[in-house]
């Protein structure tokens, strides 16, 4: 075991997460730098969440699209075999409430992850009062934070909420 692993890890359990990535993802690099970070597009931030979950003993499923209706595609046929979910909603984050409706149905204990502070752009999100938690502002620590948080959360079942907690609006 790695230290990290050691570190993190209260379980030997190889939970399955999926890490769903919406619309402007795929252009990361090009889009606004100074906020979102440079050198690093979605397929360097693909590599680096496999990494870190490979360390932890985890897998990691992902998945972008600018398409919302793939998104809730992929969420519909592959929710039954995760443990968690990583969600950046991106451009969707204001207005995604189709996608945050599979989230709900889906049950699965979800963590909000932007690269930015989605406030810097006055933005709301139609996700957070049915995540768990949110993880943003850290650029590219945000998507391994909120792994590492993921991770530790599914370790210690208890500091998941009970399946009633999210609403049905």
């Amino acid at each position: 075991m790695t230290e990290l692993r050691t570190a993190v890890r209260t379980t030997d359990r190889e939970w399955i997460i999926g890490c769903i990535n919406g619309p402007n993802l795929s252009n990361l690099g090009n889009r606004h730098p100074a906020r979102y970070g440079t050198g690093m597009t979605l397929p360097d931030l693909e590599a680096r969440v496999d990494a870190l979950a490979k360390a932890l003993g985890v897998v990691v499923h992902q998945f972008q699209s600018n398409y919302e209706g793939a998104l809730l595609e992929w969420l519909h046929e592959n929710a039954a075999d995760l443990d968690g979910l990583l969600v950046n909603p991106a451009g969707s984050t204001p207005y995604g409430f189709a996608l945050r409706n599979a989230i709900q149905d889906s049950r699965l204990p979800t963590l909000e992850v932007h690269l930015a502070n989605p406030a810097l752009n006055k933005l709301e999100s139609a996700f957070s009062e049915i995540v768990v938690g949110t993880v943003h502002g850290m650029r590219k620590h945000s998507y391994t934070a909120a792994l590492i948080g993921m991770v530790a959360m599914l370790d210690d079942g208890d500091s998941l909420p009970p399946q009633d907690f999210w609403p049905l609006m």
